[in-house]
Order: C-alpha cells, then structure tokens, then sequence
C-alpha cells in the first residue's frame, strides 16, 4: 500500500467520524414554561485576576429575570482589584488568603464557596462567563427537567484576531467528552457552568475530592458517575457564552497547555482513536494539497481542492453551533490547526516531564498528584 493510499485512507476514515463525534449537538433547550417552586440557588463565582471579567459576569446576574437567588465570589488570592470589585458590587465575598498544599486554586475556592452555600442547588460560573437576562432561568428549567446534575460548555464569542486559534481546542474538547456520540459517554464536565444539587454535591466529597487534579470538571465529572450519580451535558447558545482568554495570545497559549495533555489522558481509549483520526484527515488534507501542487500533480489537486472544500463546508457548519469564530478562520483552518498541534504538543512535553506553567500569576501542575 502506498503512502498516497495510506494518506487517502486516513482522510476518509476522519471524515466518517465526523458523523459519530459530532451526531447530535446538544444544544440547550429553550423551554420557557413556568418552573413552579423554585429550587433556593446560590451561585458561585471562583475568581482570580478577574478584575476585568467580573463586573460583566456580575452586572448579568443583576439583570437576571429570577431574582431569589444567593451570589458568593470567592476572592483566590487576586492580585489585582477582583475583591473590591465583588466588595463594591453588594454580593458576600470571602476572601481567600492562599491555599492549603496540595489544592489547585479554583478547587480551593469553589470548595469554600460551597461550603458558605445556602442553597439547595449549586451554580458554579466561571467569571468570564455572560449571561441573558434569561440565562439562570434556563438553566434551572433545564435542571428541573433533567432531574440530575448539569453542566454548560458556553458558546464561544471571540474578538480579537488571535481568539480564533481556540477553534480546534473547542471543537476537540466536545468530541473528546463525547458529549454529541450517537449514545453520549459524558466523560467529564464542563467548568465553566456546573449546576449541582448540594446533597449530591457532597455526597462524593465536592472539590475535596478532586483538590489536586488540573482538569477539575472533568475529574469531578469522573466522580459523580463512579458514585452513580447521573449528569447531562449541553452546549450553550447566544444566551450563555463566554470569551476565553481576552487577555492576550499568552493566556490562550498557558490556558490550553494546562489542560489539553490532562484531558487527552482522560479519554476513553477508543474516543481517542476516533478524534486522533479525525485530527489527522484535517492535517493529511493540506499536507497532500501542497505535495500535490509541488509534483504538478492536476489529478491529485482536483482531489484534495474538494476535499479541503469539503473541510470547510464542515468546520463552518460545526462552528456556528458552539462559538461565533471569523470567516478567514475557517477558510485557512490549517491555521488555527497548527496552534492546536503546536500546543498539544507542548502540554504533552510539559506532562511527561512534569514540568509546571504559569497560570494567573501561579505555577501550575500539568500533572495530577492523585
């Protein structure tokens, strides 16, 4: 068998797969019926140098449609202006001087939020997330009729040039949880939205029991199925975005690399066959289209021209359902493409080796110490 045909199988084997790893994206119901007696909620909000995203996040939840509901911010040691922002905003605010050895930050703070908690069900937000005025509604309804455990990954809105190298790690984080199979596996949750109820919450240790892992959401994730406890997840529309890493290319670059290896070892075996081979008929396009243009090949051109084509009809499709990405993105995907690799294979080198990164001022493990 030639390398050609080699190639070749590749392209065809991905793109069979695109139709298992994205079957059913599914996206967050709409239902807009009356939700009754309401569950007491109490959102909490784990912050660290989120002096910028805060009053956003916190300007949404006062214009929330519900209005009984309890908002902690959990102040992880900022360096920046994160506690006079909640301080000034009237929400209780518990300010956290460090953190024990042996936590990771966030955990340590959605630890101690949950526990200062009076709520009967639990909202985890990240601070750069952004809420609709319906956005809590909804996520209660969806709660209520689920009858378990929810988590949200938000839709994506990027601004800046540079955002749109968050593409593949978008689309890689879905198909790798396997939220969107055919029968959905629900690997691990999403962190940014994470709706529990408190009895289930603690009933398999919270945060306590995941302290030292980086990829806390999905570690908890992990938890709460070995315990029998049952979770959906969903995609967020234009009613529940968030935008990653507004801070720069250097946020984008230490974000990913601090979860990107930890969460490819989490993965099912097979899943990660499946998204490997997905990855490498997005890689093995390109690659042959230049070859081909090299050798003057007309024929093997034609093919890999459609092919590319095909490509992009595909990312714009799947693009549209989880983030608000640019055009020229998805027309020179071999761009946003080999970030992707590029940080992949840097978070890899890092785990292996056990080499720590800096992350909002901290030097965090890219490997569990559990």
């Amino acid at each position: 068998m030639t390398a050609e045909l080699v190639g070749f199988t590749f392209i065809v084997l991905g793109l069979g797969f695109t139709s298992l790893l994205f079957y059913r994206l599914p996206i967050i119901p709409s239902n807009q019926s009356n939700l009754g007696d309401n569950p007491t909620l109490t959102v909490i909000i784990p912050a660290r140098n989120e002096e910028e995203t805060l009053p956003l996040l916190l300007g949404d939840l006062r214009s929330q449609s519900i209005t009984d509901f309890e908002i902690i911010c959990v102040d992880d040691n900022s360096e920046d202006g994160t506690a006079r922002v909640a301080s000034t905003s009237g929400v209780e605010l518990i300010s956290l001087a460090g953190k024990p050895d042996g936590w990771i930050g966030k955990s340590w703070a959605c630890h101690n939020g949950a526990v200062a908690a009076k709520g009967d069900v639990l909202l985890f937000l990240d601070a750069d997330v952004r809420l609709s005025p319906d956005g809590l509604f909804k996520l209660l309804r969806t709660f209520v009729d689920a009858g378990c455990a929810i988590s949200v990954q938000p839709f994506h809105v990027t601004k800046a040039k540079y955002e749109q190298f968050s593409l593949f790690f978008n689309l890689v984080q879905i198909a790798a949880n396997g939220i969107a199979l055919p029968k959905p596996l629900n690997v691990g949750l999403f962190g940014p939205m994470i709706m529990i109820s408190r009895q289930e919450y603690f009933s398999v240790g919270g945060h306590n029991a995941i302290k030292s892992s980086v990829i806390e959401d999905i570690v908890l994730g992990i938890k709460l199925r070995q315990a029998g406890v049952a979770y959906r997840l969903f995609i967020g529309d234009e009613s529940l975005t968030f935008r990653m890493y507004a801070g720069g290319i250097g946020d984008l670059m230490q974000g990913w690399t601090k979860n990107l290896a930890s969460g490819a070892a989490k993965t099912p075996f097979l899943l990660f066959i499946m998204v490997f081979l997905w990855v490498t008929s997005l890689t093995s396009v390109p690659v042959h289209l230049i070859g081909a243009i090299a050798s003057f090949s007309i024929t093997r051109m034609a093919i890999h021209v459609g092919l590319y084509i095909i490509w992009v009809i595909i990312l714009m499709r799947l693009s549209r359902r989880i983030g608000r990405f640019q055009r020229w993105a998805l027309l020179l995907y071999p761009v946003p493409l080999c970030v992707f690799l590029a940080i992949f294979a840097v978070s890899m080198f890092k785990k292996i080796f056990k080499q720590k990164v800096i992350w909002k001022g901290r030097q965090i493990e890219t490997a569990d110490r559990r």
